[in-house]
């Protein structure tokens, strides 16, 4: 099995239709988000026809100088995964202090801005090959990268908490990114990246497609954010839908096989060039904070545990939400976790570091791996810090909304 990028085939067709002959071309009037707690809306009725054709839904994420760069989704996406792939826009998006190419990322932001950057969520593959077969790229004069319903699992949801299906939001969205916002302002990193890629290309690495070498550093940035958060490391079981066999993703790789690095541990032993390359664009932990599926229920880990196939991923993560008024739980890492309950009865277990524990609504408990007689309590206002006097186990954690403060030995009420 071989990805096929589908934002080539755009690219393909929309020259193929060129020859039809100039046309105005629409664009996106201004939309209100204003009323919608999550940003996503209804497409407006003064859209252009053609956006209603494909698409029933819009959101946007913010750049400098209050423009946007826009989402156009398709019927069949939850709340959850459009939140999702918002959350993947912001954070590939988000400075990072200090590094060579990602301490200010404004610039690249306001290039996308420039260039009418838009993610465009297609229910399926074939739903997008008919929409640009049947004009939308000729219509418009936005920028745009596909994402499909059926390769996009939301954070919390029966999919992603099986790890079943592969989430190629980073990949996707990257090439966006890439394509009107980093080519135009990071020519060093552009350089570094052809770099990394031919000399990758020489261990094994196959970027793709084949008669496109020109595109192949691209591609292969998108795969090593993949590998740099983990996504591939265990193997998922489907790919848009179709099943993944035992033998189509070689040990220790990614991508069916084309990259030879398949997690951040192997990137840094066996592809230097790449390891120096991603830390210098985007921070170790994901900056985002996922909101969990209304029905989630059960425990929603971020501590990596070998049996446990999606805290492979989620160990990256620093923060979560919970959302409703179901009983769940949460487990943070060894970051600087923030955890945030809901209207429900949870349990919150902060970890490693020094957390925030807010337990909303509800009958909450806050959890600690030592005996109470190890802790000290400070009780100010509203808020409750927890300081334990063991170097390197649980830090200090803030509490709010929390009754009860469960320690290895007893629980105490507060």
């Amino acid at each position: 099995m071989r990805l096929i990028r589908t934002s080539v085939l755009v690219a393909v067709l929309a020259l193929l239709v060129a020859s039809c002959g100039p046309q105005e071309l629409v664009t996106l009037p201004e939309i209100d988000t204003s009323g919608s707690p999550d940003g996503i809306v209804d497409l407006p009725a003064d859209v252009p026809e053609v956006f209603h054709k494909y698409f029933d839904r819009y959101a946007y994420v913010p750049t400098p100088h209050g423009r946007r760069i826009h989402f156009l989704v398709s019927s069949g996406w939850t709340r959850d995964q459009i939140k999702h792939g918002l959350n993947v826009m912001e954070h590939l998006l988000a400075d990072f202090p200090g590094s060579d190419y990602g301490d200010d990322k404004s610039a690249i932001a306001s290039a996308m801005a420039d260039r009418k950057a838009t993610m465009v969520f297609f229910n399926t593959e074939e739903d997008l090959n008919a929409a640009m077969r049947s004009g939308l790229s000729r219509a418009t004069d936005l920028s745009m990268q596909d994402l499909r319903a059926n390769e996009c699992p939301a954070p919390g949801d029966a999919d992603y908490m099986a790890h079943v299906t592969r989430d190629a939001s980073y990949e996707e969205i990257w090439h966006l990114i890439h394509d009107y916002g980093v080519v135009p302002t990071l020519p060093e990193m552009i350089a570094e990246m052809r770099a990394a890629n031919d000399e990758a290309e020489e261990k094994g690495w196959e970027g793709w497609p084949e008669e496109e070498p020109e595109n192949h550093p691209n591609e292969y940035v998108g795969v090593l954010l993949d590998n740099y958060y983990d996504l591939w490391t265990v193997p998922p079981t489907k790919y848009e839908g179709r099943d993944i066999g035992p033998d189509d993703i070689p040990e220790g790789h990614s991508h069916f096989g084309v990259y030879f690095a398949g997690s951040r541990a192997l990137m840094e032993e066996k592809d230097p060039l790449a390891w120096t390359l991603i830390r210098k664009f985007v921070p170790p932990h994901l900056t985002y904070t996922p909101e969990l599926p209304l029905d989630f229920s059960g425990t929603f880990s971020m501590t990596f545990a070998p049996e446990v196939r999606y805290t492979m991923k989620t160990r990256h993560l620093r923060n979560v939400a919970l959302m409703g008024d179901g009983d769940a739980d949460l487990r943070g890492n060894a970051h600087d976790n923030v955890l945030s309950g809901n209207a429900g009865a949870n349990v919150l277990e902060g970890g490693g570091g020094n957390d925030m524990l807010d337990g909303g609504e509800g009958s909450d408990t806050a959890v600690f791996s030592g005996p109470a007689a190890d802790y000290e309590v400070i009780q100010e206002g509203d808020s409750t810090m927890v300081i334990d006097s063991q170097s390197d186990r649980d830090g200090t954690d803030t509490l709010r909304g929390v009754e009860s403060l469960q320690f290895s030995d007893e629980t105490v009420q507060l």
